[in-house]
């Protein structure tokens, strides 16, 4: 079983690698969705930049919120057998 885990960022880019980092460390089968919610500090660039195929990385273009985040991130999730 895979563990899927959103993420959702805004205005985040003093600590956004970090915490990628930390997630990717963890000892389990997982995905990590990433949702920017409209950050307007450089963490959409930061993210953009992000070369890693195994996260998703999903943007608003304006804040929305962080409900409306998760459920940007829900129809991403994989499916379960």
């Amino acid at each position: 079983m895979k563990l899927s885990i959103i993420v959702p960022v805004y205005n985040e880019k003093n600590t956004i690698t970090t915490v990628i980092k930390k997630l990717e460390e963890l000892p389990i089968d997982k995905e990590i969705i990433i949702v920017d919610d409209g950050s307007k500090d450089g963490t959409t660039e930061i993210l953009k930049n992000l070369n890693n195929q195994n996260i998703k990385i999903l943007f608003h273009k304006e804040n929305k919120g962080k409900g409306s985040a998760i459920r940007t991130a829900l129809p991403y999730i994989s499916a379960v057998s």
